[in-house]
């Protein structure tokens, strides 16, 4: 099997150099991921002016530019029928409404377009967690026939360092605000505040990782849950 690997914190990022490790006993790996740092760039592509790309190694091309330019460019001018796609690991969950915004969920919604089958991967600080866990999670996946060229498999990792089960979970819409703050000189920078009461909703993805779940979300082309 041939995995595209990416993510959207950037090439030399610690999260996807571990899931590169612990992909590479499915298929061989090929990383094409952004040059620096594309948090919450959702599915932007850069359409105005061409982007860079270093091919660093047989396993490795660095691209100036977002996630999902890094996945249709591979899918579209690298000469290998790529059978999935993997992005992560994430630094930070991406729940809720930051599926909306993520270039880890959007280099996923990409590989979608080209009916390639996709998952997500994410979570906080604790990436050992994932390195003890990823295992059962891709025998989940094999063994229920979740992967799908229809909808991505969106996967978090739960808060803590102990896991008690795995959940298929659905979106929650938990309750926040996007504001701005002036900087000076014309600059405000963008910041959130959550409004949430505790979330009690036990099949959502913000209740698995608050209570020990990894969560499996599907999400279609409309960031929605996919039934």
């Amino acid at each position: 099997m041939n995995i595209l690997l990416t993510n959207d914190d950037g090439y030399n990022a610690l999260g996807i150099n571990k899931l590169k490790a612990l992909l590479s006993k499915y298929g061989k790996v090929i990383v094409v991921a952004p040059k620096e740092v594309m948090s919450a760039k959702s599915v932007a592509l850069n359409l105005r002016e061409p982007i860079e790309v270093i091919k660093s190694n047989e396993d490795l091309y660095i691209v100036d530019s977002t996630p999902a330019d890094c996945v249709a460019y591979a899918l579209s001018s690298i000469d290998i029928k790529f059978d999935l796609v993997v992005s992560g690991i994430n630094h930070g969950h991406n729940i809720s409404y930051d599926t909306m915004y993520s270039g880890t969920i959007g280099a996923c919604l990409q590989a979608l377009t080209y009916r390639i089958p996709a998952i997500a991967v994410s979570a906080e600080h604790n990436f050992e967690l994932v390195e003890s866990y990823f295992d059962e999670v891709m025998s989940y996946i094999k063994i229920n026939n979740l992967l799908s060229k229809e909808y991505l498999l969106n996967i978090n990792f739960p808060f803590g360092s102990e896991v008690k089960g795995i959940k298929n979970t659905h979106i929650f819409y938990r309750k926040e605000v996007t504001y701005y703050e002036s900087r000076g000189n014309n600059k405000y920078q963008a910041l959130r505040k959550l409004q949430d009461e505790e979330c009690t909703d036990e099949s959502s993805d913000v209740y698995a990782v608050h209570h020990g779940y990894i969560s499996i979300s599907k999400l279609g082309k409309t960031l929605d849950y996919y039934e």
